[in-house]
């Protein structure tokens, strides 16, 4: 059975600006009410349509656009597609320079992840004790501007205390079990401390974060 382990976590300030814009949320314009806009299969015209969005579309997670910067790269159903920038309005009130406005990791085999909303972190993994914490710091690599780090300890009245890590990367990155893309990279780390308190699954946990709303 799934259970799972709570978090508290403050993210305040900005998320990456100029070459490290990106993934970024979108919202569909310029398409007429009784339209919608084509997710190709290719950043071209000639892309054969994979799906379509409607005009009032919003909260779309571009991960990257091609080189041009004419089509954006976008995951329909379990892979990815192309959606001209022409007709998608980057949202205004997006962070920039500081840390990323994720929404939620996860990873596979073993399955985990994390759903974040503000102040609260929810984490789900097979078989582990639910506990409760968070995250005592959050920094930014002073070298690096795509790299960020967040520091925290959990409390379970099962387990007690465990100390948990997460290295984030501003970059590409797959889930393992679909075609689908994602701009940001996670390492999450529990310590081994946790495994003398009761908690059955120290190790490191690697997997993708996304900055979109979770689906309804």
């Amino acid at each position: 059975m799934i259970r799972a382990i709570c978090l508290l976590l403050a993210l305040t300030g900005p998320a990456v600006a100029s070459q490290h814009s990106w993934p970024a949320l979108h919202d569909v314009i310029g398409v007429l009410d009784n339209d919608v806009l084509n997710v190709r299969s290719d950043p071209d015209r000639a892309g054969d349509v994979l799906t379509t969005l409607p005009s009032d579309t919003s909260d779309i997670e571009v991960i990257r656009p091609n080189d041009d910067l004419t089509w954006g790269l976008v995951n329909v159903n379990e892979g990815i597609g192309w959606v001209s920038l022409t007709y998608l309005a980057r949202q205004t009130k997006q962070p920039q320079p500081a840390f990323p406005a994720i929404t939620q990791c996860f990873g596979t085999e073993p399955f985990w992840s994390t759903t974040f909303d503000d102040p609260a972190v929810l984490l789900s993994m097979p078989d582990v004790p639910v506990a409760e914490g968070f995250i005592s710091g959050v920094f930014a690599s002073k070298s690096q501007r795509d790299r960020y780090f967040y520091r925290g300890g959990l409390m379970s009245p099962d387990a007690g205390p465990i100390d948990v890590t997460l290295s984030i990367r501003m970059r590409a990155c797959r889930d393992g079990m679909s075609d689908r893309a994602y701009g940001i990279e996670v390492d999450m780390l529990v310590s081994d401390n946790a495994l003398d308190n009761g908690f059955r699954e120290p190790g490191l946990y690697s997997g993708c974060c996304t900055i979109a709303p979770p689906a309804e």
